[in-house]
């Protein structure tokens, strides 16, 4: 039988000619585009080409790990990371007083924003840092968050150890993120996962408070009317854990009013909790 002919390279091969000067950092590219595992292996282990010293972009700030979830191919990620591609190198911003020092986006920041999980997971079998910040010096698992919402990255970022109470955005953490945007399945999730609802940040510094950002939007988000079950169960998540609900805050009640909600705490009840076992 005669052997299969060998994969059109000359795509990937044009591509990374225009990133890429040198011949053999070329070649590596387009092994790892095309997942071509075998030459991977030959070009960093036989001929020791080390990944962890190239960037490229237009910032000459992302590491060539990236190049292939770039390329959109697991296998040559693969085969990068199992030749000892190191899945944290980052490539610092030049340091300016009084500001803190920050990276290039890496190939764990690439990864979380990706549709796929395929990319983060493979990163962090490897040993890939789920606490990685990207270039705004952010937490991944915010980067994933507003990374039109990688609900499935947030997740494996926490499996993986990422530290959930971290700060994300202005102020909130990613547990106040879900909450504000009535995201309740999310935020249960979160809260069984370790996620403090009782904590904001000010100034950069935690503060914890029983009107948390959280637990105002638990108690009085309008939700969604056609399934509160999910909003319900952190309600009673946190009255079982002996939080109480607090007044409600004018934002919610005038989105109440606006929306055709109840609007009055007294036409609000508590859920019964005796309805589910999400209480106890």
């Amino acid at each position: 039988m005669p052997a299969a002919p060998f994969a059109d390279t000359s795509n990937e091969q044009a591509l990374a000619a225009r990133r890429f000067e040198d011949p053999g950092v070329r070649a590596l590219a387009v092994a790892a585009a095309t997942g071509d595992a075998k030459t991977v292996r030959r070009l960093m282990q036989d001929e020791g080409i080390d990944p962890d010293v190239v960037f490229w972009g237009s910032s000459g700030g992302i590491p060539l790990l990236v190049w292939p979830i770039y390329r959109s191919n697991p296998d040559g990620l693969k085969a990068m990371l199992e030749s000892g591609a190191d899945p944290n190198v980052a490539r610092p911003y030049p340091r300016e007083e009084g500001r803190s020092d920050t990276n290039h986006s890496n190939a764990m920041v690439w990864a979380a924003e990706q549709e796929d999980s395929v990319y983060l997971e493979m990163l962090l079998d490897h040993g890939g840092d789920p606490d990685t910040r990207n270039a705004n010096n952010e937490a991944l698992l915010f980067h994933a968050y507003i990374k039109q919402n990688k609900w499935r990255n947030v997740q494996i970022l926490v499996e993986r150890g990422a530290d959930v109470n971290v700060l994300a955005g202005m102020g909130g953490t990613i547990v106040s993120m879900y909450a504000g945007r009535g995201g309740f399945m999310m935020v249960h999730w979160l809260l069984r996962q370790g996620a403090d609802p009782t904590l904001d940040y000010a100034y950069g510094k935690p503060v914890h408070a029983p009107d948390a950002t959280t637990i105002e939007a638990i108690f009085w988000h309008p939700g969604d009317p056609d399934d509160p079950s999910w909003q319900v169960a952190c309600q009673q998540w946190l009255l079982a854990r002996g939080h109480s609900r607090p007044p409600m805050p004018r934002h919610y009640r005038e989105m109440r009013q606006t929306f055709g909600f109840p609007h009055e705490e007294g036409r609000i009840p508590l859920p019964d909790m005796d309805e589910t076992g999400e209480g106890t």
